[in-house]
C-alpha cells in the first residue's frame, strides 16, 4: 500500500512538472507572446507580481526609467542584464538583474517591456521587436565578458578597483557625459599617479590600442558607463575611431605636465632642460632620435625606460610632435618598443 502510494504521488509530481513546463513552453512559444504570462513567469519572483519589488530588487511600479520615453535603457538592461547599486526614487537596491539575451527573443522581449510599461499605473509608449532587435548588437554582451576578462583582475568585478587600480564605479572620468577622456585612457593607456575622489592610485594602465577593435573599445566603455551605479551615455564605435590622434595627445599633454614641464618648460620652452617648441630634434619625420633620449636618456636627462610604459612614450612624443608649432606624425607603441 505505501509502495503504491509512492508511486502516486511521485507520478503526480511529475505530471505537475510536465503541466507546468508545457504552460512555459506555451507562453514562451506562443505566435503572439503574452508580456504578462512572461512577466510572471520570469521577472515576478524578484520584482513581484504588482511590480512593487522587495529587497535588493527595484520596483518597476512608478520607476522612472521603467516610464521613460525613450525606452533604450531598459531594453539594455534586460537584454544584458545590470548590477547594482541602482537608486529609484531615492532609494538604493544591490540585486543583480541577469541577461535575458539568450533566453527571450525579440519579440518576447518587446511583449513584456510592453506590459511593465503600461501595468501597474504606469505610462509609456510600447516597445516594438525592431527596437529589440536594434538594440541586440553584439558588442553589448561583448561589454561585460570583455570586462570580466581584461580588465577585472586590476578594477574588481564590480568596479570597486584595489589600492593600485582607481575604481570605475563612482569615478568621474567614466561618469563624465563626454567620454573623450575615459576613451583615451583605454586607447593609449596611462601610469600613475592617479586621484580618483581624494585618493591616490600608481597602478599601470596597458593600452588597448591593436588588442582591441574599436567596436570592443565601445562595447567595453558602454558597460563600465553603465554599471554599479554608473549611468552615462554609451560610447560608440564612431567615438572610439574619431578618438585615435587626438586622444593619444590628450594622454600625452597630462604625462608631459607631470613629468617633463619642470625642465622643458609647460609651453616647451626649456628651462634646465633644452626647449622642445621648434626643436630641430623634434621635428624630424622620423622619432628614432627623440625617442631614444627618452628611452636612454641623455646627459641630465633620465632615462623612463621602466617608468613609462611604451604607450605613455608615444603619447607624450606625439604631443610633444604636435605642440608650440611643431607639426610632426604621430608616434607608434611599435616605434617605441623598437628602441632597445
Amino acid at each position: 500500500m505505501i509502495g503504491t502510494l509512492r508511486v502516486v504521488v511521485i507520478s503526480g509530481i511529475a505530471l505537475a512538472a510536465l503541466i507546468v513546463a508545457d504552460s512555459h513552453s506555451a507562453v514562451m512559444g506562443a505566435a503572439t507572446p503574452d508580456g504578462k504570462q512572461i512577466f510572471l513567469l520570469n521577472c515576478a519572483v524578484c520584482h513581484r507580481p504588482n511590480g512593487a519589488g522587495g529587497g535588493p530588487y527595484p520596483p518597476l511600479a512608478g520607476n522612472p526609467d521603467v516610464n521613460a520615453i525613450d525606452s533604450a535603457n531598459i531594453i539594455q538592461t534586460v537584454l544584458n542584464g545590470r548590477t547594482g547599486p541602482i537608486t529609484v526614487n531615492g532609494v538604493q537596491y544591490g540585486g543583480n538583474m541577469p541577461s535575458w539575451r539568450g533566453q527571450l527573443s525579440d519579440a518576447e522581449i518587446a511583449a513584456v517591456l510592453t506590459y511593465v510599461r503600461t501595468a501597474w499605473r504606469n505610462s509609456a509608449p510600447a516597445v516594438s521587436e525592431d527596437q529589440v532587435a536594434a538594440a541586440r548588437a553584439p558588442e553589448a554582451l561583448s561589454g561585460a565578458a570583455l570586462f570580466a576578462a581584461k580588465c577585472s583582475t586590476c578594477h574588481q568585478s564590480a568596479g570597486q578597483g584595489t589600492d593600485a587600480y582607481p575604481p570605475l564605479a563612482g569615478n568621474s572620468v567614466v561618469t563624465a557625459a563626454d567620454p573623450s577622456a575615459m576613451i583615451a585612457v583605454i586607447v593609449n593607456g596611462r601610469s600613475g599617479p592617479l586621484s580618483v575622489n581624494g585618493k591616490t592610485y600608481n597602478g599601470q594602465m596597458p593600452t588597448w590600442k591593436g588588442q582591441l577593435s574599436n567596436a570592443d573599445i565601445a562595447s567595453v566603455a558602454t558597460y563600465v558607463r553603465s554599471s554599479w551605479g554608473n549611468d552615462a551615455p554609451p560610447v560608440t564605435e564612431e567615438q572610439v575611431a574619431a578618438a585615435g590622434s587626438p586622444v593619444s595627445t590628450q594622454v600625452g599633454a597630462a604625462i608631459f605636465a607631470k613629468n617633463c614641464a619642470a625642465c622643458h618648460g609647460s609651453k616647451g620652452d626649456g628651462g634646465v632642460g633644452p626647449a622642445l617648441a621648434e626643436n630641430p630634434h623634434v621635428n624630424v619625420a622620423n622619432p628614432t632620435m627623440m625617442l631614444t633620449t627618452i628611452v636612454q636618456g641623455r646627459n641630465l636627462m633620465p632615462s623612463w625606460r621602466g617608468q613609462l610604459a611604451a604607450s605613455d612614450i608615444a603619447a607624450v612624443a606625439t604631443y610633444i610632435r604636435s605642440s608650440w608649432g611643431n607639426n610632426e606624425p604621430a608616434v607608434t607603441v611599435q616605434e617605441v618598443s623598437a628602441i632597445k
